[in-house]
């Protein structure tokens, strides 16, 4: 069997190096026949030929032929025919090499077109334009037509110069970098965009890398040319190539220690933040993992990926409203989680100002739904995924989450008194803009520290990721996070608030609702402040 695949490998490479020298073999055998056809032709029409055979005697002639000696009889040929039309014989020539060389040329790019046709996969192709015309983008494009795994079809490259508009080589056009390039990309079906590394600093600076990630455009790079070593030149763009410093790391043995053979509930699992969280927890071994989200359709996503990736992790996908008490305590009593993640919540400003009473329902009594039942269920460790914006609040949004950090907060100093095994923290999550004092973060940079913290964290706590501007924080044992400082809050007297704030919500208008909010907040800062 062997033998036979190796064979057929042999046959597939001669046949493949027949196509690159059939080419030269047709034309170097016209380029001998075709001028001695031509002159030939002008010897017989010329009656040269005759006079020449005439002159050396029919008779020698023949005998030349009968013995076998043509080389003498081409030699009379040339002799008597060919030198008595000097004129005719070097224009013939001169047609004939202008003909065979045209000839050579376009039998070769028939050949390498078709050759190229043969081998591309159109079914699996993506259609790409390259940001850079001079040097190293023409270098890109050959190097993509030439690679044997080539993936790519280039489709047009974006220049920056203006004398290069709507000019075209390699037999695609240059477009130029304005308004109208997304409707060209639109047309063309391109949804990828190669660059240059020479004008990847540029793009960075002047925003047009945003713009191309804003219009979900898949942005790629190549190292430098002195680095290509192998066809497989072409890398994705990451987040990561833009952060300028080194990655951050936590001690995975000891976020494994506390994480592998437990159970695990995850809320708001089908979010963002929350598969990522789901992501990493999968890769650590747990016992058993619980999602819980309202949003079948991304949960369902998530319970495929798991699938895909992690198959020997028993995963239970729950459809639930953290809102709904019921249901979450049933859910509590039949899994039993021992470490809670709860990521659920609503977080667009925008939309929270109009329906401040969801906010409520959602970030208030969702997040008060889990703290209770994590404590009344005896789970290890519950970590409530909060955001900057409770710190100071002016959103509905704000003033929501920051009701449910004081509620978990007062919870975990009744928790202490009643000697409690739960440990009850608040991680914020905050957002980064460019002249944040935090610098530059990724999603799973982001989880690694919520794991971080699950290992570190004491009861009651709130962490944030560092935000070294901020006057209220303590440093921890790890650098990149810090510890707001701890502020008492009444348990008994925020829970009473908080029923009476859930109570028939749906009843009240947004400023109504979003005044009681303040006014609670307000009066728990006075009584923090007094202690």
């Amino acid at each position: 069997m062997k033998r036979t695949l190796h064979r057929k490998g042999l046959l597939q490479r001669q046949n493949k190096g027949w196509l690159y020298i059939l080419p030269w073999m047709l034309g170097l055998l016209a380029f001998k026949a075709y001028p001695f056809l031509i002159s030939l032709y002008y010897s017989f029409t010329d009656y040269n030929l005759w006079t020449g055979i005439s002159k050396y005697g029919f008779d020698n002639y023949v005998e030349i032929f009968h013995d076998k000696k043509i080389t003498d009889a081409f030699a009379v040929t040339f002799r008597y025919a060919f030198l008595t039309v000097p004129c005719k014989l070097v224009f013939a020539l001169f047609i004939a090499y202008i003909l065979n060389f045209t000839f050579m040329v376009g039998l070769r790019i028939l050949v390498k077109m078709l050759h190229e046709t043969l081998s591309f996969d159109n079914r699996h192709c993506v259609n790409v334009f390259i940001y850079g015309f001079r040097g190293t983008g023409v270098n890109i494009a050959k190097s993509m037509r030439v690679s044997r795994n080539n993936h790519y079809r280039v489709c047009g490259f974006i220049s920056d110069e203006p004398w290069m508009i709507g000019k075209h080589t390699m037999g695609c056009r240059v477009y130029a970098n304005d308004n109208t390039l997304f409707e060209h990309l639109r047309k063309k079906n391109v949804r990828t965009i190669v660059v240059s590394p020479e004008v990847m600093a540029n793009l960075e600076l002047s925003g047009v890398m945003g713009r191309m990630l804003a219009e979900g455009v898949n942005v790629m790079t190549v190292p430098p040319l002195s680095d290509c070593l192998s066809d497989g030149i072409i890398k994705d763009l990451h987040i990561e190539d833009w952060l300028r410093r080194e990655p951050i790391h936590i001690d995975i043995r000891r976020v494994a220690a506390y994480v592998e053979g437990h159970r695990i509930l995850i809320t708001g699992a089908a979010g963002t933040v929350g598969r990522e969280i789901v992501r990493q927890l999968a890769a650590l071994n747990p016992y058993q993992l619980i999602l819980v989200d309202q949003a079948e359709s991304p949960l369902y996503d998530v319970q495929l990926e798991l699938s895909d990736h992690w198959k020997n992790i028993e995963v239970r996908v729950l459809v639930a409203d953290v809102a709904n008490h019921s249901r979450m305590e049933a859910i509590f009593e039949q899994y039993m989680p021992q470490l809670v993640f709860h990521a659920a919540a609503y977080k667009d400003i925008s939309m929270l100002e109009d329906y401040p009473n969801e906010a409520i329902q959602v970030n208030v009594l969702g997040t008060k739904n889990i703290a209770d039942l994590s404590v009344k269920y005896k789970a290890c460790k519950c970590m409530m995924i909060s955001t900057n914006y409770a710190l100071s609040p002016t959103y509905a949004m704000g003033y929501s989450k920051c009701l449910a950090e004081m509620y978990v907060q007062g919870i975990s100093h009744k928790v202490i008194p009643e000697n409690c095994f739960t440990k009850l923290m608040v991680i914020r999550f905050g957002d980064v803009y460019p002249d944040a004092p935090r610098s530059l973060m990724t999603m799973p940079e982001a989880c690694q520290l919520i794991l971080e913290i699950g290992n570190l964290g004491e009861n009651g706590g709130v962490y944030v990721f560092e935000d070294d501007a901020a006057e209220d924080i303590l440093p921890t044992c790890y650098e990149k996070i810090k510890k707001s400082r701890e502020r008492f809050i009444d348990y008994n007297a925020v829970c009473e608030q908080i029923n009476a704030l859930t109570e028939n919500n749906c009843m009240q208008d947004s400023e109504a609702i979003i005044n009681k909010m303040k006014k609670i907040i307000s009066n728990s800062v006075d009584s923090c402040m007094m202690v």
